[in-house]
């Protein structure tokens, strides 16, 4: 589950309006739980095709919800046969399977959300919610599970039980229970961005708090470019530039709470052990075409940890996708780990430690 602030990453280009036909169309609104801002040019009639784009957000998030009682999501999650997430629940209320019939947009999100659940090995989990709920992410009631708890909820995060089946049907095991937030912006990002072209808008670019996706090319020619926040200060850190595609992060900077213990617990709760991440990212940046994808990404390359990331990426040949890495090294510190595909578009904006370039 990724909630981005809608500050987590800053623009650092302005649309440039100079052609002679054409018409802008700015927009800004609260969906999804963060702050959305759509600049796009066309021709005659941009600003109408966009003056629905806000409900576009709101109806999506009807759907995906884990809080709204009359999402598709919520009421899926209660079809979980209302196990009672406790160790103390009956063994046997286990074995039952639940099923129901989605809509065509989340059928399609869950699918693309299971894919890359098997890409990534389950680094990215959208059945990791009973866990993410405990820890109170979901909430923000935050509280530190006991570690009984914490084994017992895992036993329901297996994303392998789930089947999906022919007419937007799918199936699993009682107390299993959903969260697309770790994909859920991405994905509406795309749907929007095809959207727009379909009505023949000419580019424009996107921030969904923080998920940040252009499409089309500026009349002159230039690229887009996108700052990446400095994780722990204010202002940007670094920037990168892109023709079309997605720029998207997730950090463990995002939200977090102190505990009783004097920890600090981040909302990326790593699927194999059920605790937040603490492997010394701060970062993790992903550029690639698609926003699911980059926004999915993100989240699974935190989790795996600087050295599980590169080799991934290695064995995806790089073609896919390339990130940027920030790990810290001190209290203001970092070390900043970016692949060879950024080289002619990466840019440092402030003294870091050090800086690796990973190749092929």
């Amino acid at each position: 589950m990724k909630n981005f602030r809608f500050f987590s990453v800053l623009l650092l280009s302005v649309l440039c309006f100079s052609c002679t036909t054409k018409e802008e169309a700015n927009i800004s609104f609260e969906a999804m739980n963060t702050w959305m801002t759509i600049k796009v040019v066309g021709g005659k009639g941009t600003k109408k095709v966009t003056k629905d784009v806000e409900q576009f957000f709101k109806d999506f998030e009807a759907q995906i919800s884990t809080t709204d009682k009359n999402s598709e999501v919520y009421i899926l999650n209660e079809k979980s046969c209302n196990l009672s997430l406790s160790p103390s629940s009956s063994p046997s209320s286990s074995t039952q399977i639940c099923s129901g019939d989605l809509s065509d947009g989340v059928f399609d999100l869950t699918s693309m959300a299971l894919k890359m659940a098997d890409e990534t090995d389950g680094a990215f989990n959208p059945c990791l919610y009973p866990v993410t709920k405990a820890w109170g992410f979901t909430t923000d009631s935050y509280k530190v599970p006991d570690p009984q708890e914490i084994s017992y909820l895992l036993e329901k995060t297996d994303y392998k039980k789930v089947e999906i089946g022919d007419e937007n049907q799918i199936a699993f095991p009682s107390g299993m229970m959903f969260d697309f937030g770790g994909i859920g912006k991405g994905y509406a990002g795309d749907r929007l961005i095809e959207y727009l072209k379909n009505k023949n808008l000419r580019y424009g670019i996107i921030d969904l708090g923080g998920n940040i996706q252009t499409f089309g090319h500026k009349p002159n020619g230039s690229p887009w470019n996108i700052g990446i926040r400095n994780p722990v200060g204010e202002g940007i850190i670094a920037g990168v530039s892109i023709d079309e595609g997605a720029v998207i992060t997730s950090g463990g900077y995002e939200r977090f709470f102190t505990a009783d213990d004097s920890n600090k617990y981040i909302h990326i709760i790593d699927p194999k052990t059920g605790m937040p991440v603490d492997n010394g990212l701060v970062s993790v940046t992903i550029v690639c075409e698609s926003g699911a994808y980059g926004d999915a990404l993100s989240t699974a390359l935190f989790v795996m940890g600087k050295e599980k990331a590169i080799e991934f990426w290695k064995n995806n040949k790089g073609e896919e996708f390339q990130f940027i890495i920030m790990s810290q090294t001190q209290a203001d510190g970092f070390e900043i780990t970016y692949t060879a595909g950024l080289k002619e578009n990466f840019s440092l904006l402030l003294d870091v430690d050090k800086i690796n370039i990973v190749e092929k």
